[in-house]
């Protein structure tokens, strides 16, 4: 670290712009610090507003969640008795869902031109095979 004391003879500007830096770098801290703690406890106080307003969670969770659950048991209840009944459910036919009338088949492989052959068999290697050929509606 420098020497404040020194600085402050030989510069005293440059001595005080460095005291006001370190000023204003705690105050920042500081303001950092106030900002999240406040941010926490806001946090805080949302969650606990949201427990209190939805009963049968965490603090509402007393003596209010058995007259919900008391209280939505019967809606359901009454809902179910008074909800229409669905259709039968539908195989693919009937919807239009038929499989392929012939299954898939691999597309021919296409005819390449033969390699010219070395002068040596030791030296010939099979040539490399194409890749096949894509085929589409493949799942």
């Amino acid at each position: 670290m420098m020497d404040l004391g020194r600085m402050d003879r030989d510069h005293p500007d440059r001595a005080q712009a460095v005291r006001e830096r370190d000023a204003a770098l705690a105050r920042i801290g500081r303001l950092r610090r106030w900002l999240i703690g406040g941010t926490a406890a806001l946090t805080a106080g949302a969650a606990a507003l949201v427990s209190a307003v939805a009963p049968g969670r965490s603090l509402g969770a007393g003596p209010t969640a058995a007259k919900t659950s008391a209280a939505s048991a019967s809606a359901n209840a009454d809902a179910t008795r008074t909800a229409p009944r669905l259709p039968p459910v539908a195989d693919p036919n009937t919807l239009g869902l038929a499989g392929p009338a012939q299954p898939p088949q691999a597309a021919p492989q296409p005819q390449s031109a033969p390699a010219p052959q070395a002068s040596s068999p030791s030296d010939q290697s099979p040539a490399p095979a194409p890749p096949p050929a894509a085929v589409s509606g493949g799942s």
